[in-house]
């Protein structure tokens, strides 16, 4: 009967699993999910008494990750369409000293904060366009984007998280902390494979090491003094801060004109906004104050400066929106879907069945399903909505601390975002686009996709397989 229990606990992951390798949708796969988890929760597993409070409790959450989502997304529309990702790039390519430096601040600097903010792989929007421009080809420039997703560990936002922390009950600056020192394993894949990649084991791996341990350190502080939300959008602005300093001391000019300034305003608006009201909220805790700590307020608000920005230079604004959200409606619909399944997983028992079953294997199972779960879910909230409690459900059975496997779940989901097949096609697409007319002919896309998705692939196991150690020598 346990054997029944474990393979019918299995059937919605299977389901998404198997939908996704058959090329459907993440949308398609995650609603297959959560319909099967229902079927074989009502019908198999016994229904909760207390569902439907239970269910009370979870849709707010549930619709602040939607918030986030939708903020997110259209941040970035706006800002794309103002032109402020073009005006940001231009400064890298000016600021940089060489290629080999650009390329470091690229990818432990501006891909990590730009991803920090709004996610969705929209850090590659702006790196991998510039590593071309630094005359990197197409493979190259699409790995190296990928390895700048290594900060954004959680999400844009740490909405991963949130969805993780929220489903558990984990206190989210104790969860980020934790993962934040999980996270020197893959950060130090990242430095060292980028040094690989620019072939340059000298200047590469020096300025790698300065700005991936700047970052690191620096995020780990940030999660304990502000929480999770802003800390690796403050660790990776440490970083390019340390970077540019080095830069400076060899002579490149630091140069940030009137049109640069108002392109960082929007970032500047959600940093800054969620700064202040996380002190206001430590000095007068209080349900209104708490409330203004909420990352979609201030995403919201960084989303109406752009807009405000965009509506100086003409019409265009109105588009931009709705083109973000018809990017969020299939995101915003799988994330939730993922979520609920995750929900009912947890509320019928199916994920302690599952957590039972993986517990035999050990704990270092959790940072390698999490990261196989990211690169198929395509994102870090889909794979922690399916996946978190049923980590909970392996510490519980292997006498781990759930926030400690929950963690070193969300310190793999990284590398691994950036090795799903739509991020690895995201980056060769940019890589592509950016080259000359002539060149951009003769790139033979399949190939490099196929060679970029595999790299990636490697460097998110390497990386998921580096945490497990790790895990298994602190427990």
């Amino acid at each position: 009967m346990v054997i029944v229990s474990v393979l019918l606990a299995a059937l919605p992951v299977l389901a998404v699993v198997g939908m996704l390798l058959a090329g459907r949708s993440a949308v398609a796969s995650s609603l297959a999910g959560l319909l099967t988890a229902l079927v074989v929760g009502v019908t198999a597993f016994p229904v909760p008494a207390a569902l439907a409070p239970e269910l009370l409790g979870f849709l707010p959450l549930l619709a602040e990750i939607a918030a986030i989502l939708l903020t997110g997304v259209v941040l970035a529309r706006l800002l794309t369409a103002s032109g402020a990702m073009h005006r940001i790039s231009g400064w890298v390519l000016e600021t940089a000293p060489g290629p080999v430096a650009g390329a470091v601040l690229v990818v432990f600097g501006v891909v990590p904060f730009v991803e920090s903010v709004t996610g969705f792989g929209i850090g590659l929007t702006i790196g991998v366009p510039v590593l071309v421009h630094l005359g990197y080809g197409v493979r190259r420039a699409a790995v190296l984007g990928i390895l700048g997703m290594v900060a954004a560990c959680w999400g844009g936002l740490a909405v991963g998280v949130r969805v993780g922390g929220g489903l558990t009950d984990m206190p989210l600056s104790a969860l980020g902390v934790a993962a934040a020192v999980f996270a020197a394993g893959p950060v130090l894949v990242a430095v060292v494979a980028t040094a690989a990649v620019l072939r340059s084991w000298g200047a590469g791996l020096l300025y790698g090491l300065l700005g991936g341990g700047v970052m690191l350190g620096a995020t780990g502080l940030f999660n304990a003094l502000v929480g999770p939300a802003l800390s690796w959008v403050l660790g990776s602005l440490v970083a390019l801060a340390a970077l540019l300093a080095v830069f400076r001391l060899r002579g490149s000019r630091l140069r940030a004109d009137r049109a640069l300034r108002l392109s960082l305003l929007p970032y500047g608006v959600v940093t800054a906004g969620l700064l202040a009201a996380s002190a206001l909220a430590a000095v007068l805790p209080h349900p209104l104050t708490h409330a203004l700590t909420s990352p979609p307020l201030w995403l919201a608000a960084g989303c109406l400066t752009a807009a405000v920005l965009l509506h100086r230079r003409g019409p265009g604004t109105g588009a931009a929106i709705r083109a973000g959200v018809r990017q969020w409606v299939p995101v915003g619909v799988a994330t939730a879907s993922f979520m609920s399944m995750g929900w009912v997983l947890m509320e019928f028992g199916m994920s302690a069945a599952l957590g039972q079953a993986l517990s035999v294997l050990g704990p270092w199972t959790v940072p390698v399903l999490g990261a196989l779960g990211t690169v198929l879910a395509g994102s870090i909230t889909g794979a922690q909505s399916m996946f978190a409690t049923t980590f909970v459900q392996v510490a519980e059975a292997t006498a781990v601390s759930p926030l400690t496997l929950l963690a070193a779940s969300l310190a793999a989901c990284g590398l691994a975002n950036g090795a799903s097949p739509a991020r690895a096609a995201l980056a060769v697409s940019l890589a592509e686009s950016a080259l000359p007319e002539p060149r951009r002919a003769a790139a033979g896309g399949a190939g490099h996709e196929r060679a970029v998705l595999l790299i990636a692939l490697g460097l998110s196991l390497l990386s998921a397989g580096v945490i497990a150690v790790h895990l298994l020598l602190v427990v």
